[in-house]
């Protein structure tokens, strides 16, 4: 494993929106929790090498699968939610098209069954990679007068 440089990693620089333009389907910014791409490429370049295994137990819209195939990994991940495993597979599918040259697969299910969902990667990852649950209780997504110009708070994808 190799070490950071540093206690602080850049990778925040850019908004998710530009971070993902081109790269992931628009209707990415639907989810309501995304992880930064820059801090998933970060994450794996940092303590993977291509070739390597790096697994999402819970992937949403496939960030982790997405930036360790286009650094040359291979991935997996599992996601609880249907249409968002759809939308992970389709976002792959996506990097894979425009030359992402790792291989990543998607399975729908709950992650406390890995090992049967992910049948004969047990021990295979060198890395595993995700953001936390967000449960029934979201942040969801906030827009400001400033950034709408309309008047007050709208808010929507929260519970």
């Amino acid at each position: 494993m190799r070490e950071p440089i540093g206690s602080v990693w850049a990778t925040g620089q850019q908004p998710s929106r530009t971070q993902r333009r081109g790269r992931y389907l628009p209707e990415s910014m639907k989810h309501p929790g995304k992880m930064l791409p820059a801090i998933a490429a970060k994450v794996i370049s940092t303590y993977t090498r291509p070739g390597e295994l790096v697994i999402d137990p819970m992937c949403g819209i496939g960030t982790t699968l997405v930036e360790a195939i286009h650094h040359g990994r291979h991935a997996a991940g599992i996601e609880y939610e249907p249409q968002w495993a759809k939308l992970a597979a389709e976002n792959v599918a996506h990097a894979r098209w425009n030359g992402a040259p790792g291989t990543a697969q998607v399975v729908i299910g709950d992650s406390r069954n890995a090992s049967r969902l992910l049948p004969g990667l047990a021990g295979m990852a060198a890395l595993m990679l995700t953001s936390p649950p967000y449960g029934s209780y979201t942040h969801g997504h906030i827009r400001s007068t400033r950034d709408t110009g309309e008047p007050g708070i709208r808010k929507w994808n929260h519970h």
